[in-house]
């Protein structure tokens, strides 16, 4: 299944969403004869290629027509109508559109393998104010297990904007993740000594989190 919807947010930022389902052939199919994206060759498998076709026919579905995606040096997406953040998951692909302001948005697919990484990205702190093994699960996981997964998609859409915090448990602190699993976190950035406050909430089976500079 291709496009889900937008999801307007409280801070304007807009999100779609597009579920990715479709094999490359599919997406090609969909596609038609337009010129391909610029870094579709490029890409050296076709999990690759399909999100970039999926990306490009996001940008295409949102925008009414197809919208040339650069580059920035350290990667950031780059578009004509204004600020833009992208991520993709085995499941889905998003963009995040603001006007005026650099934003960030991450999806992660929620699973157990998180638990085996987290003291990585997690600091003791961060670690021991999670929901306890006997809140309340989410799904198929538990409530610890989505809170973890959270974490990290709230410190990958921080770093998008400030990419110079790249040790994620000590550069990006975060207060406590409430165990309701939707809602706001402030997060301190240590080496920018800056405060910012992330959003976050659970969406088909992901963790979804953004941040508007």
């Amino acid at each position: 299944m291709p496009y889900i919807e937008t999801i307007s947010t409280p801070q304007e930022i807009e999100i779609a969403v597009w579920r990715l389902t479709e094999e490359l052939s599919q997406l090609l199919a969909m596609w038609g004869d337009a010129p391909l994206p610029a870094n579709f060759d490029k890409a050296s498998s076709e999990k690759r290629k399909r999100e970039i076709l999926a990306t490009a026919l996001l940008l295409r579905r949102y925008w009414g027509y197809d919208t040339p995606l650069q580059h920035a040096d350290n990667g950031a997406p780059i578009i004509e109508q204004g600020n833009i953040s992208i991520s993709h998951t085995t499941t889905h692909v998003v963009a995040a559109f603001h006007p005026t302001r650099r934003i960030g948005v991450d999806i992660e697919t929620l699973g157990t393998k998180v638990a085996r990484v987290a003291s990585r990205f997690m600091s003791s702190d961060e670690l021991a104010s999670l929901p306890d093994d006997t809140a309340e699960t989410s799904g198929d996981i538990s409530c610890r297990l989505a809170a973890m997964h959270i974490a990290w998609s709230v410190k990958e859409a921080i770093y998008k904007i400030y990419p110079t915090a790249v040790e994620f448990r000590e550069d990006i602190i975060l207060s406590p993740i409430s165990h309701r699993l939707e809602g706001s976190t402030l997060a301190t950035l240590t080496l920018d000594n800056k405060n910012i406050t992330a959003h976050y909430t659970l969406y088909n089976g992901c963790s979804l989190a953004w941040v508007a500079e």
